[in-house]
C-alpha cells in the first residue's frame, strides 16, 4: 500500500498501517537524545563514585609510616642538598677568581698560600704536571692521587681521605701546570631528632656511606643495602623499609645529589607506623551516597521519563486514529495540557460526553510541573554531598607526628641558611667589585660589571657611586635605593620605596668609591617558592619582606605564625603543633643569622603548611570524600542542566502550543521542534492538529517532512482544475511546507 489504504479495510488493520507508517516517520530517541539518558547517566556514574570511594578508604586502610612523613624528609635532605652546592659554588668562585686575578709570574709556593690561605676552605693545595701528573708544588694534607680519574672533570669530583669525604677543584694554569684544590665535604647542622635515631650520610659514586651527623640507625653492615642505587641517582628520593624485626617501626631514607659533584645527601630515621583510613567508613559513605542517590533517580523518572513516554505512547495512537477509551491520568502539569489537547482533537469532541465532563473536573486540579519535580530531585540528591561536606569539615583534624614538627624546624632553618648564603655571595661579589674599583678607573668598570649580571642572576642592577651619590657606572636596571649608605660594607634594606622592598649589598673602597648591588626580587622569591608551604620573611618589627605566595611590601604579619616569627627573631628556631586557640597548626620559624654578614638585618624566615595538602591518613580521607562530594556535586547540576535545556524547556514550549489547540485554534502549524521523544511527541501533536482541521486524511500514514522549529510551514488554498474553478467549487486548504533544509518541497 504506497497512498493511503484502502477504504474497504476494516478499521484495525488501517490503525495498524498508519501505527507502522508512523513510527518510520518520527525520530529515534538514541543516547543522548532519549529522555531517560541523563538520568540513566547519573545513576551510573554516582554507582561509579559510591564505589570509588569505598576503594579509596580501603586501599589505604594498611598501617604503615604516613607519607608525609617521608615527603618532609625527602624535601629537607634536598634543602641541604642544596645549601651545600650553594657553598661550594661560592668557594669555587673565589677559587677561580683568585687564579684568574694573580698576578703574573707568581712562585707556586705564594700561589699555594694564597689558595689555602688559613685553611678554612681549601685545607690543601697541589700544583702538578698535567702529562705526568708528577707533584711541583704541594702545600697541607696530601692529595690521594691514586683515586685522581683519568681526565679530570670541569667541575667538582669527590675523593676519600682518612679524614672521610672530600673535594677537589682542578684548574689549568698554563699548558703544562694544573692546581689542585681540595676541600673537606661539610654540611649544615641540622635540627635531628634523636628519638628517631637520625643520621646523615654523605655517599660517594664508589657506593661508600659516611655518617656525618647523628646516629646510624641500622648496624654498619646492612648500610649498603639501606643506600643501594642511591649514590647514583640524578634526583631526590624518598621511601620507607619494611625490617622484619620490627613490629610497629619502619627504616625511613631520604637521599638528593650535591649539584654536579656526584656527591649525595641522605637522611636514615627509624618512623612508627600509624593506621590508614577507616575501611567501614568508606563502606559508609558509599552506601548512604547510593541511599541517596536512587530516591532522585526516581523522582527523576516520576517528573520525566515516566509522563514523556506515557504520553507519547498516548500521542502515537490518537496520531494513528486509535481511539482510546481509557486514558491514564498524567499527575504533571505539562503533560496532562499536552493530553488534553490529544483528547480534544482526536478522540472525544462532543463536550457533554462523560468522559469531557471527567476532563473539565481535572483541568482545575493542581499538579506538580516537570521543573518542580526535578528541582526536588536536586534538593535529594545534594542531600549526601552537603552532610558529608558538614561532617568532614567540622570533624577533628589529623594530629601532626613529632617527626614533622622537627622536619619542619629543620626546614625553615635550611632554608634560612640558604637565603643567607645568598645574600652573603652577593655581599662578596661586591666586595670584589669594590676591591677591583681601588686599582683601576671606576669609570672603565661596567665590562665588568656587565660581566657579574651575566654570570649570576642574582642582581637587579650593579653600580659604582663616588661620594656624592652620583654613579660613575652601572650595569642593568635603574637603581631603586633611595636611603644612604649606612657604614662601609654590608647588606641592608631599603624601605623607603614602599613598592618594593629593595634589599641590596654595598662597599666603600678606600678611595671613596661605594660599590652597590641591588638583588634581584625574582631570585630571593625563587628560592622561598622552593620551600614546601607559605615561607615568609619578616623583619623586626613583623612586617612582611617576601612572601612565596605574594604579598604587599611591609604588611604587618598576622595569624599563628606571628608569635612564632617573634620568639625566632630572639634567636634560634622554633616549631609549633597547634594555634594558640588549640587548633592543629605546622609552623616553623627560624632567625636569619648564618652567616654572620646577613645578622643586622635581624630577619626571621616563617613556614607555614596547609594541613590539608599533608599525606596524613585522616587527611587522605577527607581529601578523598571531599573529591567525591564536588564530583556528586558537578554530576547532579550537569544532569539537571541537562534535562532541563534538552527537555523540560521544549515540552513547556509545546505544553504552550497544546494550549491554544485546547482553546480551539487549530489553524497554526506546530512545527518539529527536536529529533527526540519532544520532536516525535510535537509531530503527533501537529498530525492530530492536522485531522482536526482537515480530516482524516493526515493520519499518520501521510508522508511528513522532518524538521525544526526554524522550518516554517504555511497553508496554501489547492489550485483546482479549471472545470471545477468554473462550478465554484470551494477549495480546501492543502499543507504545504517552504523549501526544506535539504532544498525539496513535498506536497499531499
Amino acid at each position: 500500500m504506497a497512498g493511503k489504504p484502502a477504504e474497504t479495510l476494516p478499521q484495525e488493520e488501517v490503525v495498524a498501517w498508519r501505527r507502522r507508517a508512523l513510527e518510520q516517520q518520527l525520530p529515534a530517541a538514541g543516547f543522548p537524545a532519549g529522555s531517560d539518558k541523563p538520568s540513566l547517566v547519573y545513576l551510573w556514574v554516582t554507582m561509579f563514585l559510591a564505589a570509588a570511594i569505598v576503594l579509596g578508604f580501603a586501599l589505604n586502610h594498611q598501617r604503615g609510616v604516613p607519607p608525609a612523613v617521608v615527603d618532609s624528609q625527602r624535601d629537607n635532605v634536598s634543602k641541604v642538598a642544596s645549601s651545600t652546592r650553594l657553598s661550594l659554588q661560592h668557594s669555587v668562585e673565589e677559587l677561580d677568581q683568585l687564579v684568574s686575578t694573580r698576578a703574573p709570574g707568581t712562585p707556586d709556593p705564594e700561589l699555594l698560600k694564597q689558595v689555602v690561605g688559613d685553611g678554612a676552605t681549601w685545607t690543601s693545595a697541589t700544583i702538578m704536571e698535567s702529562a705526568t701528573r708528577r707533584p711541583l708544588a704541594t702545600l697541607g694534607p696530601g692529595l690521594p692521587f691514586e683515586q685522581l680519574p683519568p681526565t679530570l672533570p670541569a667541575n667538582l669530583f669527590p675523593v676519600t681521605t682518612t679524614d672521610g669525604p672530600a673535594l677537589v677543584r682542578s684548574t689549568a694554569l698554563d699548558e703544562s701546570r694544573t692546581l689542585l684544590a681540595m676541600q673537606p665535604l661539610n654540611i649544615d647542622e641540622l635540627r635531628l631528632n634523636p628519638k628517631a635515631r637520625q643520621g646523615v650520610f654523605v655517599l660517594t659514586p664508589d657506593g661508600k656511606s659516611t655518617l656525618m651527623q647523628g646516629v646510624s640507625a641500622v648496624d654498619e653492615v646492612h648500610l649498603p643495602v639501606v643506600f643501594r642505587g642511591l649514590a647514583q641517582s640524578k634526583s631526590s628520593e624518598g621511601h620507607p623499609i619494611r625490617v622484619t624485626e620490627w613490629t610497629d617501626r619502619q627504616l625511613v631514607v631520604s637521599s638528593a645529589p650535591v649539584g654536579n659533584t656526584g656527591v649525595s645527601l641522605a637522611t636514615l630515621i627509624v618512623a612508627d607506623e600509624t593506621g590508614g583510613t577507616s575501611t567501614n567508613r568508606g563502606l559508609l559513605l558509599g552506601l548512604t551516597l547510593l541511599a541517596m542517590a536512587v530516591p532522585s533517580f526516581l523522582l527523576m523518572r516520576m517528573a520525566l521519563v515516566r509522563p514523556v513516554r506515557s504520553l507519547l505512547k498516548q500521542a502515537k495512537a490518537s496520531a494513528s486514529g486509535d481511539v482510546l477509551t481509557k486514558r491514564h491520568p498524567l499527575r504533571v502539569a505539562e503533560a496532562h495540557r499536552i493530553a488534553r489537547a490529544l483528547a480534544l482533537t482526536s478522540g472525544d469532541p462532543d463536550p457533554s460526553s462523560p468522559s469531557a465532563s471527567r476532563r473539565r473536573r481535572w483541568r482545575w486540579r493542581w499538579r506538580p510541573t516537570v521543573t518542580q519535580g526535578l528541582a526536588l530531585a536536586t534538593v535529594v540528591a545534594l542531600l549526601w554531598p552537603a552532610a558529608a561536606l558538614a561532617t568532614t569539615l567540622r570533624g577533628p583534624e589529623a594530629s601532626i607526628p613529632d617527626q614533622l614538627v622537627k622536619d619542619e624546624e629543620s626546614r625553615a632553618e635550611a632554608a634560612s641558611t640558604l637565603m643567607g648564603k645568598a645574600l652573603n655571595n652577593g655581599l662578596q661579589t661586591v666586595i670584589r667589585l669594590s676591591q677591583a674599583a681601588e686599582t683601576t678607573d671606576p669609570a672603565q668598570m661596567t665590562p665588568l660589571l656587565e660581566q657579574e649580571m651575566a654570570d649570576k642572576q642574582r642582581f637587579r642592577s650593579l653600580y659604582l657611586m663616588d661620594s656624592n651619590g652620583s654613579v660613575i657606572s652601572s650595569a642593568g636596571r635603574e637603581p631603586l635605593r633611595k636611603e644612604p649608605l649606612r657604614g662601609e660594607a654590608g647588606i641592608d634594606l631599603d624601605d623607603k620605596t614602599a613598592r618594593v622592598p629593595v634589599v641590596y649589598a654595598f662597599r666603600v673602597g678606600a678611595n671613596g668609591v661605594a660599590a652597590v648591588g641591588e638583588t634581584n626580587i625574582d631570585y630571593l622569591l625563587g628560592m622561598l617558592r622552593e620551600v614546601d608551604g607559605q615561607a615568609r620573611i619578616v623583619d623586626e618589627d613583623l612586617r612582611t619582606v617576601f612572601d612565596s605566595e605574594g604579598f604587599r611590601a611591609f604588611e604587618e604579619l598576622e595569624g599563628s605564625a606571628r608569635g612564632a616569627a617573634a620568639e625566632a627573631l630572639r634567636g634560634g628556631t622554633v616549631g609549633r603543633a597547634e594555634t594558640p586557640e588549640g587548633g592543629a597548626a605546622l609552623i616553623a620559624a627560624s632567625g636569619l643569622n648564618k652567616p654572620n654578614t646577613v645578622a643586622p638585618l635581624k630577619w626571621s624566615l616563617v613556614v607555614e603548611q596547609d594541613l590539608a595538602g599533608l599525606r596524613l591518613p585522616q587527611s587522605d580521607g577527607r581529601r578523598w570524600t571531599l573529591l567525591v562530594a564536588g564530583a556528586a556535586t558537578g554530576v547532579v547540576l550537569l544532569t539537571q542542566v541537562w534535562q532541563y535545556y534538552v527537555f523540560t524547556r521544549p515540552l513547556r514550549r509545546l505544553a504552550t502550543e497544546a494550549d491554544r489547540i485546547s482553546n480551539g485554534s487549530v489553524e497554526v502549524p506546530i512545527p518539529p521542534q527536536r529529533h527526540d521523544d519532544i520532536g516525535a511527541l510535537a509531530m503527533c501533536l501537529e498530525i492530530c492538529r492536522q485531522v482536526r482541521h482537515t480530516g482524516s486524511a493526515r493520519f499518520g500514514g501521510v508522508t511528513r517532512m522532518r524538521g525544526t522549529a526554524d522550518s516554517p510551514t504555511a497553508v496554501l488554498p489547492e489550485v483546482l482544475p479549471r472545470a471545477d474553478a468554473e462550478r465554484g467549487a470551494a477549495p480546501s486548504p492543502v499543507y504545504r511546507a517552504d523549501t526544506h533544509p535539504g532544498g525539496q518541497e513535498e506536497r499531499d
